[in-house]
Formats: C-alpha cells, structure tokens, sequence
C-alpha cells in the first residue's frame, strides 16, 4: 500500500514538472521559429512569404532562425510551413516590451547581390498611433507580424505572410490590405525568381 502510495507521488510530480514545462513554453512563445528576412537592397513596398511550395526554395537556417532570402521581387516561395503561434506579453510591460518581443523573433536586414546584410532595418510589429514612435524618420521602416492570410486566383491557392516596408513615419493606409491582390502582385507571384521589383 505504501509503494503505491509513492508511485502515485513520484506519478503526479512527473505530471506536474511535465505540464510546467508545456505551460512556460507557451508563454515564452517558444514554439514559434525566429525569423530573418535578407531582403535586397531597395526594395520598398510589399514582401510576401508564400508557404508549403513545393516548387519553392528549400528550407534554410541560420543561428538557429528560418532564412527567408527575398527574391528582387519581393515574393518568397518556400517549402516551410507557416510559422503559426502567438507571442504573450506581460501587461505591465506595454507596447514597449510587446515591440521588443517581436522584434526578438523577427529581424530584416538589406543585403547585397551576395545577400550579404549592408543594413538592418528598423521593425515596428503594428502600424497605428501607438506604435509611430518606434518609428524611424527619414529611414526605410518595415511592418506587419507573422498572421497567415490565405488567398488565390481561382487557379492557384497560398498561404502567406506579408510585410510592408515603407518610407519615414507615414503610411497610405490602402497599402495594409494585403489580401486583395493587384494584377501585378499576381505578375510578382507567377516571375517570383526572376521579376524586379525595385525597378516598378
């Protein structure tokens, strides 16, 4: 009687350390893979990550982080899968820490024809009056978070995430409503290798 009395001990403390573990994984947000974007030098506008290719680029890491390596025309198809999950934030931290989380999972960087990084470019997760003063004046600035939105053509289906980079601290709010696509968002879609977006 007694060892089963332990073993039910031993049994629930297992349990306990187990579902702790799980419970602080999530709140780390742990499960979400870090992000680098190496995006070429003057591009500005729409960055679209187009997952579950199978005609896309294959999966690539660095320092432990998925490598998205922006084709010029800012439309990366790639064999991972959507990087789902969600970052939770401490209240008392604010918008502040929340922009530090984010900016912890996710980096950009300009790279040259080498895609070789020349310049890191400032992340801002959301673009409203809350967040303009994380905002850089006079620099290329970049928004948008990890959300998947899902779209097609009627021919073709993807799923995405989108980005926005963009000039100083104003922003035409049109260009945040990525999910209707333009004839030459498809055209980027279709020539994703070999189409120049910096030259539109």
């Amino acid at each position: 009687m007694e060892k089963l009395k332990n073993s039910f001990r031993f049994t629930r403390v297992i349990l306990l350390i187990v579902l702790s573990i799980i419970f602080n994984s999530c709140l780390s947000g742990s499960h979400i893979d870090k992000e680098l974007f190496y995006i070429p030098n003057g591009i500005k506008g729409n960055i679209s990550i187009l997952f579950n290719c199978k005609d896309g680029k294959p999966k690539k890491w660095k320092d432990g982080k998925r490598l998205y390596e922006i084709p010029i025309s800012g439309v990366l198809k790639t064999q991972f899968k959507e990087n789902t999950g969600y970052l939770l934030f401490k209240e008392k931290g604010g918008i502040s820490h929340e922009v530090s989380r984010y900016r912890e999972y996710a980096q950009f960087f300009y790279v040259d024809d080498n895609y070789k990084p020349v310049k890191k470019i400032n992340y801002v997760p959301y673009f409203g009056p809350y967040y303009v003063s994380y905002l850089i004046k006079n620099q290329i600035n970049v928004t948008g978070t990890n959300n998947v939105i899902g779209f097609g053509n009627g021919k073709e289906k993807y799923t995405s995430s989108d980005y926005l980079l963009f000039f100083g601290d104003t922003l035409d709010y049109k260009k945040v409503d990525l999910t209707n696509k333009t004839k030459q968002d498809w055209l980027r879609i279709e020539n994703w290798d070999t189409y120049d977006y910096r030259n539109r």
